[in-house]
């Protein structure tokens, strides 16, 4: 339980990826700060169980975990070049459990308001939580980190004139079972849209992947390992 009053603390919102990693770095430099995260467990965006969550049953990372791994905390081995959802989960979870985290956040805990108290560089923030019995409590902070998920809420975007189809964002796309013999057109070639065009062409009738611009598709391995360790070790002639 932490005592210290709340106005030396920083208010850390999202237990997240990036969330862990604010809370380990505050920790390092003696930084006193309090976590809060909404849902139950750490994890973020790559806790599938989590409501918030967008990932879906494919759902992997497009860096190597070489290049994304904690430095002081590599994953372990085994672990897959290109992990999925799970094994991340898992490794948030070691992260978490090693450097001993989760005591510094209140779970089941949503943010409702965050509020600065002056126009001053040191000013107090004025934080408004719920807690899971619904009740509302309110603290002054010394500063707030927000970590909560740019990617958790979805942004569907307007389209002039009349589609009869169904229009799905990739927030709710979760296997690729549900474009069983349909006919679809996934808009955009961001990581997710990539993805499920992979997905989707096993059960699809037909897959289209609109794009407004060229693109270009590097593979994830280059002479047999992952591509994003290569940069800058060889030179590749100018055509290639």
């Amino acid at each position: 339980m932490n005592t210290m009053a709340t106005q030396e603390q920083i208010a850390l919102i999202g237990a997240g990826p990036a969330g862990l990693a604010g809370a380990r770095a505050m920790q390092k430099a003696g930084v006193p700060f309090q976590g809060f995260e909404a849902w139950s467990d750490v994890g973020g965006l790559w806790n599938i169980e989590n409501p918030r969550s967008t990932v879906y049953a494919s759902a992997h990372l497009i860096s190597s975990k070489t290049t994304t791994e904690f430095s002081e905390f590599p994953m372990p081995a085994g672990t897959p070049d290109y992990p999925g959802h799970a094994e991340l989960l898992a490794y948030f979870r070691a992260y978490a459990a090693h450097f001993d985290l989760k005591r510094h956040f209140r779970f089941g805990t949503r943010v409702l308001k965050v509020e600065p108290m002056s126009d001053a560089a040191d000013t107090l923030w004025r934080v408004t939580i719920q807690t899971e019995d619904g009740a509302e409590e309110t603290a002054l902070y010394k500063g707030v980190v927000i970590a909560n998920g740019t990617l958790a809420e979805p942004n569907m975007p307007a389209f002039e004139g009349h589609f009869s189809g169904e229009l799905l964002h990739t927030s709710a796309y979760k296997s690729p079972t549900q474009f069983s013999g349909k006919r679809v057109l996934i808009v955009g070639a961001g990581n997710s849209g990539c993805d499920i065009a992979v997905d989707a062409v096993h059960y699809a009738q037909s897959i289209d992947l609109s794009v407004r611009r060229g693109y270009y598709f590097v593979p994830k391995y280059v002479f047999g390992i992952p591509a994003d360790t290569v940069g800058g070790k060889l030179t590749l002639p100018p055509w290639l």
